[in-house]
């Protein structure tokens, strides 16, 4: 391009118009990073609980707020009752014997751990839009929105520099020095500050509060259990889960993992999965759950591990569609691997299966079908007494000499594998229905333990 179409008034235009998106860009950074001068504090919020206030790659400003002022109403950010060292973003709904009761403003129900008044760092006073989406798309690995990002400043910092004055006669010169130099310093300092506003996004310490899930404890991202596998449709004074999913995120990828394992053990969405839809109804208002469209969606765990002797797995579920692998053991976290079991099935009369493999299959099964659209809670233990499967708390089948599985190192599912060569496989390996809740235990739950988890009121 020639040096006089930079001269034209469209190339003015255009370097207008990127320095002013380079000014926004920096006062955005501006006032994220201020308030730290101030004794006050800064988060990016991770999850979208506390839509429309505040979305997903905001940064909320808190400012210090003592005990006695502490106001239902206000959006406080806390310390995660459920996630050691994390952070919670929501708002003050009530106070109960001293100690605070939050919800997310987009969530139906009110988070399930209180929260001491001495774990508030604030109050909410100012949100700056999307400022920290790329420490979000860093911690979820979306490389290809931060390669985007940095191409699209990139290209802003080279429209900030694009126009240049014509030649023309000088007027008045200062002093002599090459013309290319006197007309670069926009586009350098415009670099300089977008450089320096990055660098600072990234090395200034700005903690991410999970703005998300928590009466079951909840997003993208954020949720650990810190006493007890807790969730409106769990004995909150049962056994502790080493793993717990409550599938009540609204989007993303990532299952958390509320139970002892922690972060290790969270889970990932995979394929054909709808959020945000109904769940049961146990006491405190209804919860979400997840649909599995029976074709291409389920649920993985990460990381692996050897397969256990001793354990309880437990699944919220509801469908009308028989058919299907509720949970299940596998070699891989993807696909289809060559060793398979540990796993609750339903036939095609809707009729649950649970089966091991010991040097041949062995199952028990309930004879009631359940394929009926209500809410059910399967549990099934295993251990040196036997193997057990309890439905909504009451024990349906068993077997005393099932106290062996093949040995195996894999993943947990939930929602899919091949049911290849067990007895009374469904025409659909796929599950299609909801799932509010799955645990996993590393020990056999007693008869007494599996009714206490069950909890529910149609």
């Amino acid at each position: 391009m020639t040096t006089d179409s930079r001269a034209g008034w469209a190339a003015l235009t255009v370097t207008v118009l990127a320095r002013a998106v380079l000014v926004t860009v920096l006062g955005l950074v501006g006032w994220s990073l201020v308030p730290a001068l101030l004794g006050w504090e800064s988060t990016v919020v991770s999850s979208g609980s506390m839509t429309p206030a505040l979305y997903t790659g905001d940064v909320a400003v808190v400012r210090p707020v003592a005990a006695e002022d502490i106001r239902p109403g206000q959006v406080l950010l806390v310390d995660d009752p459920d996630r050691s060292g994390g952070l919670r973003l929501h708002r003050l709904v009530e106070v109960e014997d001293g100690a605070l009761r939050l919800q997310g403003d987009a969530n139906r129900t009110p988070d399930t751990a209180l929260v001491d008044p001495a774990a508030v760092h604030g109050a909410g006073v100012l949100r700056i839009p999307a400022v920290g989406l790329p420490v979000v798309w860093a911690e979820e690995g979306r490389w290809s929105a931060l390669v985007g990002s940095g191409a699209g400043a990139l290209a802003v910092l080279a429209a900030a520099g694009w126009w240049r004055a014509a030649d023309g006669p000088v007027l008045i010169v200062l002093r002599d020095r090459p013309a290319a130099r006197s007309r670069r310093p926009g586009a350098v300092r415009a670099a300089a500050l977008l450089t320096v506003a990055a660098g600072a996004t990234w090395l200034v310490p700005t903690p991410q509060a999970a703005a998300g899930w928590s009466a079951h404890t909840g997003d993208a991202d954020a949720w650990r259990t810190s006493a007890a596998a807790v969730w409106a449709c769990i004995d909150e004074s049962a056994v502790r889960a080493r793993r717990f999913y409550d599938f009540q995120e609204a989007s993303g990828t990532t299952a958390l993992n509320t139970g002892t394992l922690g972060a290790a053990g969270d889970g990932t969405y995979r394929g054909g999965i709808a959020f945000d839809t109904p769940g049961p109804d146990c006491g405190k208002g209804p919860a979400r759950a997840v649909t599995l469209d029976g074709t291409t969606g389920y649920v993985s765990t990460a990381g692996s591990e050897v397969s256990p002797q001793t354990f309880t797995v437990q699944v919220w579920f509801a469908t009308d569609h028989p058919g299907g692998r509720l949970f299940g053991f596998a070699k891989y976290a993807t696909g289809i691997g060559g060793q398979y079991d540990r796993h609750l099935y339903m036939t095609d009369a809707g009729r649950l299966v649970f089966g091991v493999y010991n040097g041949g299959n062995r199952t028990i099964g309930s004879t009631a079908s359940y394929a009926d659209g209500g809410w059910h809670l399967a549990t099934v233990s295993m251990g040196a007494t036997g193997t057990y499967l309890y439905v909504d708390g009451v024990q349906v089948a068993g077997d005393a000499a099932m106290t062996a599985a093949e040995p195996v190192t894999g993943f947990w599912r939930f929602g899919w594998d091949t049911l290849a060569n067990w007895p009374d496989r469904p025409a659909n390996d796929w599950y299609r229905g909801s799932v509010a809740a799955g645990a996993l235990w590393d020990t056999a739950l007693t008869p007494a333990q599996a009714q206490a988890q069950y909890r529910h009121s149609p």
